[in-house]
């Protein structure tokens, strides 16, 4: 049986893909997305796909709570905290269940997440679209980013697949 972290790090490893060194990128090198930049220390060049998911999983999934949040709602908060950061992930989250804006998840944003309705998660997407449209390099990277939020969008949540 594949956890739900297996499930959502196999997706984001897919989405970021492999070595690349895009000179438009703030992060440098970066390899299944992780950067240079913020992994200074380590050879990018030579990680393999399981050192990534180690990374994320240590770095992105543990301490931002995305075990928490339910699976479908849990992808899409955790590809955005992948791509911009736990603390923006977590307003973005916020902002949706209404909630206090704070950046920490906390058993009130917990509760709140828990309690709102799955049929209205992909709000989440719009949320995390506009907040892209607001960065200085949305121009060379819109077209990758909506492509990726709209193949996020698209997919469904493994008990509901064929």
């Amino acid at each position: 049986m594949q956890t739900d972290f297996e499930y959502c790090v196999a997706i984001v490893l897919q989405d970021e893909g492999g070595l690349v060194n895009n000179p438009h990128d703030p992060g440098g090198t970066t390899n299944f997305g992780i950067s240079q930049r913020a992994y200074p220390s380590l050879n990018i060049a030579a990680l393999t796909k399981e050192q990534a998911a180690q990374i994320y999983y240590d770095d992105y999934w543990t301490p931002n709570n995305c075990g928490d949040v339910p699976l479908q709602l849990g992808l899409y908060f955790f590809t955005v905290c992948v791509m911009s950061g736990g603390m923006t992930a977590t307003k973005l989250l916020q902002q949706l269940v209404g909630v206090t804006v704070d950046g920490a998840y906390g058993p009130h944003t917990s509760n709140a997440v828990h309690s709102f309705p799955a049929e209205r998660h992909y709000e989440y997407l719009t949320l995390f679209i506009q907040h892209l449209m607001t960065l200085s390099d949305w121009g060379p990277f819109a077209k990758g980013w909506l492509n990726r939020v709209l193949r996020l969008a698209s997919l469904a949540p493994p008990s509901q697949q064929p």
